[in-house]
């Protein structure tokens, strides 16, 4: 199943006085200068970011995009996977960290639709990997 997800608000916002003081330093020092059009561009290109998580029968595969261009993508057999850990991220929001053997971990958040966690669990189940859910994610569970 294919879940979908857009770069959060918070990165977009975050950046906003960040290119404000960048641009407040470069008027005084001409070494920001490139700082300065790199928070730009990070805060145009912010928007445009797409994540993709997919849950095949046997292979978990993230994937992120620019626009329409892949910029990364991960495929993991269950067999590389550690363990995968359920935190709360927010006060309503859940998290999934998928920790592998190699390489960067997948953190799974704001997907939609919202019974990602639910398939990760299943397919956990199914292939023997293991699960941590923290105190806090089992409230946020019971709550939903």
């Amino acid at each position: 199943m294919l879940f979908k997800a857009t770069a959060q608000k918070t990165i977009t916002f975050t950046l906003l006085p960040l290119n404000a003081l960048l641009c407040i330093q470069a008027v005084q020092y001409k070494a920001f200068d490139f700082l300065l059009l790199f928070a730009i561009l990070c805060s145009f290109l912010s928007p445009c970011l797409r994540y993709e998580f997919q849950i095949d029968k046997d292979t978990l595969t993230y994937r992120t995009y620019i626009l329409r261009f892949k910029v990364y993508a991960k495929t993991v057999k269950p067999m590389d996977i550690k363990k995968i850990v359920f935190k709360r991220l927010s006060w309503k929001t859940k998290l999934a960290v998928v920790k592998v053997k190699n390489g960067w971990n997948m953190r799974i958040a704001l997907f939609n639709p919202r019974n990602v966690f639910k398939e990760l669990e299943t397919f956990a189940h199914e292939y023997d990997v293991d699960i941590q859910k923290t105190s806090d994610y089992k409230i946020l569970e019971k709550m939903s």
